[in-house]
């Protein structure tokens, strides 16, 4: 039985789509994985964070040649991860225009040691902001109904005009997860203009106090609180009037039992952004708005 003509019109328009991408996806292979990457600018490529942890150099792979990487920067609370190798002579993939719709077509393009891998799919789920696991705030959340090797993981996720919506990584029971393209912008331009990726700052080292029952009650807080055991000078903590001896007891509204959870959520915002800290001095108990900085270089 032969194709119609709107069949091979589709088909044709999708093997267009991944011809033009091809030029812009890369494998990075390390001692331990071999996945997917792809073209942001001139001589970086991005690829997923998690399965390069430990800053180790690279191998850039692309039809038959093999180049030296180099991680500029692996953060693992976005799942972001930036490469550099001056052999990377690909476009950039553009980005698109606006967020991607649920129900809406897409395609993750990899590449593995065959070439070139496609999966099609649609997006599951689109939704607000977005906490990672390891504690970034991201614009959006979502969720991919596509199939996602471990070759093709960090690979972009593309929408029929051939525009970069996302770049797929693993998530939990399983799903397939797309870190928006606004993030990985982001993380790009912090990598070039500040040689890392930028996440909040604070400025304060607490440690946690378990409470009792009667504890609880007295204070209105959950199993814990933070006590704050030094301030740095200059810093948004020591500016916000933090001192030694004040208990946390909440950020943004959420209980704080452990310095991970502060940790990741001022890791999670940006410098320049505001979290909100319930704090206990004595018999008073306030709120503080503090404005996050960037963290201090050290000296040489």
């Amino acid at each position: 039985m032969s194709q119609s003509p709107l069949s091979s019109q589709l088909d044709a328009e999708r093997a267009a789509l991944l011809d033009r991408a091809a030029a812009s996806v890369y494998a990075v292979e390390s001692s331990r994985v071999r996945q997917s990457a792809f073209v942001w600018r001139g001589g970086l490529l991005v690829t997923a964070a998690e399965p390069l942890e430990g800053g180790e150099s690279l191998r850039v792979l692309k039809d038959g040649t093999s180049s030296e990487g180099e991680v500029l920067a692996c953060d693992l609370r976005t799942d972001i991860a930036v490469v550099r190798c001056a052999a990377v002579v690909g476009p950039a993939l553009a980005p698109a225009a606006n967020p991607p719709r649920v129900g809406q077509t897409i395609a993750l393009v990899g590449r593995v040691a065959a070439g070139l891998t496609a999966s099609w799919g649609s997006v599951h789920l689109s939704a607000g902001p977005w906490t990672t696991r390891r504690g970034a705030t991201l614009a959006r959340r979502l969720v991919l109904d596509v199939r996602l090797t471990h070759s093709a993981e960090g690979a972009p996720v593309l929408d029929l005009e051939g525009c970069a919506v996302a770049m797929a990584v693993r998530g939990p029971a399983h799903q397939v997860l797309g870190i928006p393209i606004e993030a990985v912008e982001t993380a790009v331009s912090d990598v070039v203009a500040h040689g890392h990726i930028a996440h909040g700052y604070l400025g304060l080292r607490v440690v946690p106090l378990a409470l009792g029952v009667q504890a609880r009650h007295r204070l209105n807080a959950g199993r814990a609180v933070l006590v704050v055991a030094d301030v740095a000078q200059s810093s948004p903590a020591f500016a916000a009037g933090i001192e030694i001896g004040d208990l946390l007891l909440a950020i943004d509204g959420d209980a704080l039992q452990s310095p991970e959870r502060l940790l990741g959520r001022i890791q999670g915002k940006r410098p320049g952004e505001t979290l909100l800290l319930a704090r206990r001095r004595g018999s008073v108990v306030d709120e503080l708005t503090v404005t996050l900085g960037a963290r201090p270089t050290p000296d040489p």
